[in-house]
Formats: structure tokens, sequence, C-alpha cells
């Protein structure tokens, strides 16, 4: 009888996540590492109201990929139309800088809004008015969160991005003709790994490998245990109906006098013991036992003579007792009395 193996869960797994952990950790699959630094920003001016120095400071600002990481400072000047463009794009833009008692010529920090043309443009727009430090406030729709700027061929001007109210805090009280001195530090440096696009490729092709390799092998599992299960059931049917039909056959019980299909066998009973057969056993002891001992009394040639007489006696004998034999079996299949 051949045996099948029954098939076991797990096989195929093991290989698919091993596939899946070789496309992650392959050469190649991670990106460069990308790295950032945040801005300190400090902000301080003369509430004209109070006539009390106002001063904050915040990490809330991001230094722009080509920006040296190195700190700056100056009085805040905005476009002079920022109401009507505020991102400072055009090229004859000019700046509204403030100056406390009127001093001019003072190391001053642009503030622009983000939108309208490229961080690149903005920055060297602000650069041809000789401007220390370029400051970048966010779009309302992106709230408190800054973005990288990517703005190479700016030289070492510095650049940073803040968010949008900080950005509009500060416009505010410069278009109302205060003047804010800001210092920008250099914060906390950040490290953020990414994946490049051929690696997201890679791990995707590596990813849907996986998953066909599992759902082939998905399907050869259960195909097996179905087969498996299959000629469970059939074999246990076979015997099922084997015990039917053995349990359907006819019993039919012989009784005593009836004739059947199959044929009685008759048992003779064995004959018993008569006079004569016992006779005709004590008659050729008897015989053996004198042959015996005239054997070694008479000469030889007496000896056979009388070997033949005794021969053909004990003939006559046997033939006499075998005779009562054959008339005492008559009687007893007869049932008759023997005599």
């Amino acid at each position: 009888m051949a045996w099948r193996r029954r098939p076991e869960a797990g096989v195929g797994v093991p290989g698919a996540l091993a596939l899946l952990a070789l496309a992650v950790c392959a050469p190649g699959a991670r990106g460069r590492a990308f790295e950032w630094y945040s801005a300190v920003v400090s902000t301080e001016y003369v509430d004209p109201y109070t006539n009390r120095t106002v001063w904050s400071v915040s990490e809330s600002g991001r230094f722009g990929d080509s920006s040296p990481k190195e700190g700056a400072q100056g009085l805040v000047g905005v476009p002079r139309a920022a109401d009507r463009d505020p991102e400072g794009c055009a090229p004859d833009t000019r700046f509204l800088v403030p100056a406390p008692g009127g001093r001019g010529a003072a190391p001053w920090v642009a503030l622009v809004a983000r939108g309208g043309c490229t961080f690149k443009d903005k920055v060297l727009v602000a650069a041809r008015r000789n401007a220390s430090a370029v400051v970048l406030y966010n779009e309302e729709s992106h709230g408190n969160l800054t973005v990288p700027m990517s703005h190479a061929g700016t030289g070492n001007i510095v650049v940073i991005m803040v968010s949008y109210p900080k950005g509009r805090e500060i416009l505010d009280l410069v278009q109302k003709g205060i003047a804010v001195k800001m210092t920008i530090g250099v914060g906390t440096r950040h490290v953020q790994e990414f994946i490049s696009g051929q690696s997201v490729v890679f791990v995707a092709i590596a990813f849907i490998t996986m998953m066909i390799i599992s759902l082939a092998w998905l399907i050869f599992y259960y195909i097996q245990r179905f087969l498996y299960t299959g000629s469970q059931f059939g074999s246990q049917s076979h015997r099922k109906e084997a015990k039917k039909i053995i349990g359907q056959l006819p019993l039919h019980t012989v009784k005593h006098g009836e004739k059947g299909e199959v044929e009685d066998v008759q048992e003779m009973p064995a004959p018993e013991s008569t006079p004569g057969s016992v006779l005709a056993a004590n008659l050729s002891i008897t015989l053996q036992e004198e042959d015996r001992s005239e054997g070694n009394n008479l000469p030889s040639s007496s000896t056979s003579e009388s070997a033949l007489q005794c021969d053909a006696g004990f003939k006559e004998d046997a033939g006499e007792d075998t005779a009562l034999l054959e008339m005492g079996r008559s009687d007893l299949e007869h049932g008759r009395p023997v005599s």
C-alpha cells in the first residue's frame, strides 16, 4: 500500500520573508542620509504704547539646503508693496527697513513670503539689496510647519524658513513702522534617511515576487491537502461499503434433517472392536512367538517347512476372521445385533 505524506504548512513562507529582508538590506536599498539644521530665531523690539522692550526666542526656523550653517543678525526689512507683492520676486523689489532713531546703513534681514517664484530667485533679489540674511515664511495652508529649501547658486548668504504665524507676526510689526531686530542662530542637527527611487523600485519588485511565491505555495498546499483528505475519505468509504455489504449477506441456519445447498457431510462412526479382531490379533502374536521358539530349536529345513505350514494355517484363520469381521460390520450397518 502506498502512503502519501500529508502536506505541512510553513515551507515557503520563511523563504519569502528572507527574500524581502534581502531586498531591504541589499546594497543600494538605502538612500543617502539627509541632514538638516534647525534655526534659533530671536526677535527684539520696543513696544510704542508701553515703551517696553519685547523680546522672544524660539527654535522655530530651518536652514536652507545650500545655506551656510552660521548665525546672522540685522533689522527686518519687508517689500514696500508687501500688501500686493509679499513674495519679493520682482528684480526691482525695494524693501522697507524701519530703523530706530532714523539710523540707516545697518545690517538688515529680508523677510519674504513663500510662493510666486523659486527660492533661488527670492534669495538673489534680496542679496542684490545687500541683505545679510533672507527669512522666508511658509504658506498659510502649512500652518506651523517648515519645508526643505533648495537654492543652489546663491552664495554665502544665510537662508532660513519660519512658520506662517511667526512670519505674519513680524510682518505686521514692520508694516506699522516698528523696528524689529532679528538674530539667527544654529539649532539642532537632524539626520533623516530616505530611500531613493531606484531602491523603492527594487523593494517593490521583491515584495511582488514574495507575494507571487506565497500565493503559488498556498495554492499548491491546499491542492495537496484536498487530495490527501479525498484519499482518506475514499478509503473510509470503501471500508464502510465493505462492512455494509457483508452485513447485508443472507444468513441461513441449516436445521437437523434439512437439505441445503451445501451437501451434508456424514461422519462414519469408527468400527468397534469385535471378538474376531481380538482373536486374530492374539493369534498372530501367538504364531509369531511360536515361530521364534521353534526356529531356535529346529534345523533350517524343518524350520522352513514349519513356517510354510504355519503361514498356510495363518491365512486360513485370517480368512475366517476377516469373514467374521465383514459379517459384524454388515450387521452394524443394518441395525441387527451382532451374534
